[in-house]
């Protein structure tokens, strides 16, 4: 997948809104209105302001979805409440999504500030920097094998895809840390010191998934944003930044991989509460799932695994990098206009002058003509 950083305004035009704390109208430092509301604890922006401020209009949406979108970019919210695809990919809301009096959609100040504007706009991430160094932590270890089934083992599964992304990134001049090469067990808080000790670092942690016998699937997970009136964790300073890694990370493995999308997901793992730096946990795939285990346990799929998680790390670099061009907003898109309800003119009946008849020949008698059938 493509990420689109072609869509318009300043990431500050969100992040500096007025408190929701009643309905009201809250204007950018760019002058543009967002109408807010407050919904519980929560507050909320509706689905329209979203579509106007990225110059964007309402789509076609499948089984309930409601979705607005260009020639590059479609945004999908539903059926499920917390459920948003982006070209397809994928994520989960911090806050499902509500309606208004109107019916209109509302959706979370916190899932436009730190999911849906990072994704669409990575070059606008204010704290952004060029990724330098990757830590790349096998999960589990040791005594701790994680999942092991008759399909995979997580521990060593984990550490295979590690070297194999090692090779990877390494080709594409990163530095490459690794929490651990051989079967050994570590803490949690070893692993975020490594990461934590790396200068210009993104921090990926590599595990297995576990469930049912028939579910399957890739998912990457980031730290849960912080709220407004929540202290934040060391590993909520990369919020925005977390949320363009998730999906370049999740985009490349569902194309490159062919796996099942699990969706970009947050929470608080403790793995992710304590990096100082951009980070995610990435599973791989369900080791319980015959089939997907199966693969898992392949040297193929492995090196297919670790291409394209060294593809998304590359894309998020190059978002990164803060000479990377910023462009500036034109206005918003109007609401379409809806077709005029007009009545077809009827069409006039062409005048037709009819040709005189044809005299007959000399010594002939004229035959009358039939006139002719008319076709149903």
């Amino acid at each position: 997948m493509k990420l689109s950083h072609r869509l318009l305004p300043a990431c500050a035009a969100l992040a500096c809104m007025l408190p929701l704390s009643q309905p009201c109208r809250a204007v950018t430092a760019d002058g543009f209105m967002w109408h807010g509301t407050r919904q519980g604890q929560t507050d909320y922006l509706p689905l329209e302001d979203l579509r106007s401020f990225y110059k964007l209009i309402p789509m076609q949406g499948a089984d309930g979805a409601r979705c607005v979108g260009n020639g590059e970019l479609k945004l999908s919210f539903g059926p499920d409440a917390r459920d948003m695809t982006v070209n397809g990919i994928r994520c989960r809301l911090s806050h499902p999504t509500r309606q208004d009096a109107h019916g209109d959609l509302l959706i979370s100040k916190v899932d436009m500030v730190k999911l849906i504007d990072p994704v669409l706009r990575p070059t606008y991430i204010r704290n952004r920097r060029t990724v330098k160094t990757v830590v790349v932590d096998a999960g589990h270890g040791g005594h701790d094998a994680g999942t092991a089934t008759p399909y995979a083992r997580e521990a060593d599964t984990a550490l295979q895809v590690a070297a194999a992304l090692r090779a990877e990134l390494q080709k594409r001049g990163f530095l490459v840390l690794l929490t651990h090469e051989d079967n050994r067990y570590l803490s949690d808080q070893q692993r975020v010191d490594a990461a934590n000790a790396a200068a210009d670092a993104v921090f990926i942690s590599l595990h297995l998934n576990s469930g049912r016998s028939d579910v399957r699937g890739v998912e990457t997970y980031t730290m849960e944003p912080a709220e407004t009136d929540a202290a934040p964790l060391p590993g909520n300073a990369h919020d925005t930044a977390n949320a363009a890694l998730s999906m370049a990370l999740q985009a490349s493995l569902v194309h490159r991989c062919g796996a099942v999308d699990g969706g970009c997901r947050r929470a608080h793992y403790s793995i992710l509460s304590s990096v100082s730096c951009p980070a995610a946990l990435v599973e791989l795939g369900y080791a319980t799932n015959r089939e997907e285990g199966a693969l898992l346990s392949s040297d193929e799929y492995r090196a297919t695994l670790a291409k394209a998680l060294a593809e998304g790390i590359s894309t998020f670099s190059t978002l990164m990098n803060p000479e990377a061009r910023l462009q500036e907003r034109s206005q918003p898109a109007p609401p379409p206009a809806k077709p005029a309800a007009t009545k077809p003119a009827e069409p006039k009946p062409a005048q037709v002058k009819p040709a005189k008849p044809a005299k007959p020949a000399a010594g002939t008698k004229a035959k009358p003509t039939k006139p002719a059938r008319r076709r149903r």
